[in-house]
């Protein structure tokens, strides 16, 4: 009745609000009608001829090092007056290393200004050293306007020779043939606007035409000027005045609207739109034939292993079978390998099973979020936040999952009953799955941020920053780890589970156990250690190709391009969904080849737990080679520090990946030993 009442509540009522919305749209601000026409959730910023509009500089990086500045911390950039103020940032924000300020750029809404004297900047001698330095290093500047878009460099394409942009302009440019430097002094804005109406407008574009100019005339188109060179004076003391002018005009943008203006920056001049989308789809409709062969092998496997082809056989037919096909010791094997006399390292492994529980919680759901706020127009900072939403609220799903495991893993008997003893044992573990992987980064992350500050980067965490980070982490995880801890007790509690490999199972295993041992007792043991290695090696090969395309786009944006954006996250999000759905069934295969090649004598010493993860957090492996190739052979980074980042950085991230992957072959390989034992049984 609750449920109806509501129901004839809420409807009438939001019958009356879509009327008056319809009714009224005439009447409703022009953002709000602008919004609703092109179904976006971001309001735009809707200007008039004559309208202020604001420049905000950001921050300088170069796809050569992992160190940016802050723009208005060089010393030979114009600096801001005194009324000018630096602007809230968001966390993300200030992770990514941005430092956004206002600028003395002065523009008015549809008004050129052909020519306008910024400052002329007293430098030193370091100061030129220092410009010089970022120059050659190929440092560029990145800028916003109308509060998120970027400031661009425009080029076309050699491959459909249409115009795309790359973020940011650079500080200057350096002639290798002369070994001569040039600042880059003089900036030429042309901003595209759409009209929505007569009077009112959107920009839709910030193109940058950087220009080294020897005074301060602007030169416009023309080509007949000296350009500016840095030279670095004799004496300490000596002063260069640097002159730096810029000019605006404002030019009409007929076939691009507001919620396509983000649409330039997506092709990077390599391929056309057309090829890279076709691309994406082939090796899409790759990795889904990989699972597909994968999907047949586990299908045959849970076919040979049912209940149905086995409950026809009796006790003689069985034992003359047993000798030629050892599917049918599986449930005695599954029965010992859930109730083992021995578990090495189990508590250990729950904890990083824990952590990977994580890991996949905060990567899937942060892109399914992402993917479904499509509409947001800043979509890396829609990632990064989603990202660390997620990350927090892993600690609930980890602390569950470890706390269940470990209760599971502990249960002797047909049914379960916790003490308060034991309850605070399960309670304290949960916490400690729940933070520990929060812990790991926050401090791996505090170490590699006093790199950081040790070369002045606006990468470096501040201390206020990190006292937020250390506060969150004590009040959020903690708690949210409790309460995992919780539910997964009352859970347990709830439904009695019985024990998975049972005396009953046991009782079957005597039945069965001696032709077992007279048939293996005649072979020796084929789980040897390069068996086990290969084994791994070969596990990760097929996950590695279904996520190695997506794996090259992501690594040319955040490492090689940085000036480029990723925007594929559809296709990310759906290869990593197939990545983990390969993972799990080549973790049962394994779990499988394990079982067939074990013998009874030999259940209790196979340690099945940590190899069927090992098998699963493989493609690890093969991420983290793949990305020391990449660092050292195709990305032109300088500089010790900067190689010694993007290392840690990298491995840390396939660390995570290996965490999520190998919980994955875990627990898949953990329900299908649970699933033959319990069949077996049923059927016994």
């Amino acid at each position: 009745m609750i449920v109806l009442q509501i129901k004839f509540k809420t409807l009438p009522t939001l019958i009356i609000v879509l009327f008056l919305l319809f009714t009224l749209r005439n009447h409703l601000p022009l953002a709000t009608r602008f919004q609703l026409a092109n179904n976006s959730w971001v309001t735009p910023n809707i200007y008039q001829k004559g309208d202020k509009v604001e420049i905000i500089v950001n921050k300088v990086e170069s796809d050569l090092t992992q160190l940016p500045y802050a723009y208005y911390d060089l010393p030979f950039t114009c600096p801001p007056s005194n009324f000018k103020k630096p602007l809230h940032l968001s966390l993300n924000e200030i992770i990514r290393g941005d430092r956004k300020w206002q600028s003395d750029y002065e523009l008015k809404f549809g008004e050129d200004m052909p020519c306008s004297i910024l400052c002329a900047r007293k430098t030193d001698k370091e100061g030129m050293k220092t410009a010089i330095d970022l120059i050659k290093k190929g440092y560029v500047a990145q800028w916003l306007i109308d509060e998120e878009l970027p400031a661009a460099t425009t080029f076309i394409s050699t491959k459909d020779h249409k115009k795309y942009y790359g973020s940011g302009f650079p500080l200057g440019y350096y002639d290798e043939d002369t070994e001569t430097v040039y600042l880059h002094n003089h900036l030429m804005f042309v901003i595209r606007f759409h009209a929505i109406d007569d009077n009112n407008f959107t920009i839709v574009g910030f193109e940058v035409y950087p220009r080294s100019v020897s005074d301060y005339s602007c030169p416009g188109a023309r080509r007949d000027y000296e350009n500016y060179e840095l030279v670095v004076p004799e004496a300490d003391d000596e002063l260069q005045y640097l002159p730096f002018t810029y000019s605006v005009y404002w030019r009409e943008e007929f076939d691009v609207e507001w919620k396509d203006r983000f649409k330039f920056f997506f092709n990077n001049g390599e391929l056309s739109d057309e090829i890279t989308a076709k691309f994406h789809w082939i090796s899409l409709a790759n990795s889904i034939g990989i699972v597909i062969l994968a999907s047949f092998i586990v299908a045959f496997i849970f076919i040979k292993v049912s209940i149905k082809d086995r409950s026809t056989q009796d006790r003689d037919t069985f034992e003359v079978n047993l000798l030629a096909d050892n599917t049918a010791a599986l449930p005695t094997i599954a029965g010992n390998w859930l109730n083992p006399k021995k578990t090495r390292g189990l508590r250990v492994l729950i904890v990083i099973v824990s952590m990977g529980v994580q890991c996949l919680f905060t990567i899937v759901g942060a892109l399914a979020i992402s993917c479904s706020l499509n509409k947001l127009h800043d979509v890396r900072n829609s990632v990064l936040s989603m990202t660390f939403v997620f990350f927090i609220l892993g600690a609930a799903m980890a602390s569950y999952v470890g706390s269940y495991l470990l209760i599971q893993s502990s249960m002797r008997g047909n049914s379960m009953s916790l003490n308060d003893t034991q309850i605070r044992s399960i309670i304290s573990f949960s916490i400690l799955c729940g933070c520990l992987l929060p812990g790991l980064v926050l401090t791996s992350t505090l170490i590699l941020n006093s790199i950081v500050w040790a070369h002045d980067s606006t990468n470096a965490l501040p201390f206020g920053t990190i006292v937020l980070i250390v506060f969150m982490y004590f009040l959020v995880c903690i708690p949210l780890s409790y309460i995992g801890g919780q539910l997964a007790v009352k859970s347990l509690e709830n439904k009695r589970m019985k024990v998975s490999g049972n005396t009953n199972d046991r009782t079957y295993a005597e039945k069965v156990g001696g032709s077992l041992t007279r048939f293996r007792s005649k072979k020796k043991s084929l789980i040897t250690d390069s068996f086990n290695i290969l084994l791994i090696l070969i596990s990760g090969i097929f996950p590695f190709i279904i996520i190695y395309v997506e794996l090259q786009f992501v690594y040319k944006s955040v490492w090689l391009e940085k000036t480029t954006f990723y925007y594929y996250y559809g296709f990310l999000l759906a290869n990593i969904l197939l990545l983990c759905i390969v993972i799990c069934e080549i973790s049962i295969i394994v779990c499988y080849i394990l079982m067939t090649i074990t013998s009874k004598k030999e259940a209790d010493e196979v340690d099945w737990r940590w190899k069927v993860y090992q098998a699963g957090s493989s493609p690890a492996w093969y991420m983290e080679l793949y990305s020391l190739y990449y660092i050292f052979w195709i990305l032109n980074i300088r500089g010790f520090s900067s190689i010694l980042l993007s290392v840690c950085y990298s491995t840390i991230f396939n660390i995570i990946c290996g965490f999520g992957m190998g919980s994955l072959g875990y627990l898949s390989s953990y329900f299908f030993i649970r699933y033959i034992s319990r069949s077996r049984t049923k059927t016994h």
